[in-house]
């Protein structure tokens, strides 16, 4: 079996150099157009996700976290290797069950 060869994109249309000027322009031109559709916008958060943006919300276990890095340091920390194994087969089967 052969594979024939592909022939090479060609480009649209031809690149032109710009001028340096002309660049710098267009910059200035596009950065005071976002500055004036920027400045009226207005986000407001609802109560529940103003909760959830600070930093003492509950999802996290910090003082379990403090421990398992305190027995990582200190090359305490035992984990058993076949449940995690077990775990991770077990999400794979359910997933190809799922799919």
């Amino acid at each position: 079996m052969s594979i024939d060869r592909t022939q090479p994109l060609l480009p649209v249309t031809q690149v032109q150099p710009r001028e340096a000027s002309d660049i710098a322009q267009q910059m200035r031109k596009s950065s005071t157009q976002t500055k004036a559709q920027v400045s009226g916008t207005e986000v407001k958060l609802s109560d529940a996700q103003a909760k959830l943006m600070q930093p003492g919300s509950q999802d996290i276990n910090v003082e379990r976290v403090e421990t398992l890095k305190q027995a990582i340091r200190s090359g305490q920390l035992t984990m058993d290797t076949g449940k995690i194994a077990d775990a991770l087969l077990k999400n794979v089967a359910d997933d190809l069950k799922n799919n």
